[in-house]
């Protein structure tokens, strides 16, 4: 999944304008509303359409949707 498109799902889950969003963009700040619900959808995102599991540990570390582009991108 090239970066475009990661950052167009990402935006998806946080109900967030993809194109104000960038991989400096801090994911939990630019949610319109964030919720643990949205952490979750996050996390099953990255596990099913990435193929990669995030531990909640590492999930909570992570602040910035490159943070998450880097881990999804590890994996391939």
């Amino acid at each position: 999944m090239d970066v475009k498109q990661f950052i167009e799902e990402i935006a998806e889950i946080i109900e967030a304008d993809p194109t104000t969003l960038t991989l400096d963009s801090d994911f939990r700040e630019s949610a319109d509303y964030w919720s643990s619900l949205t952490g979750f959808s996050i996390l099953i995102f990255m596990q099913d359409r990435c193929g990669v599991k995030v531990s909640v540990d590492d999930f909570l570390e992570m602040s910035t949707i490159g943070d998450l582009y880097k881990k999804a991108a590890a994996t391939k």
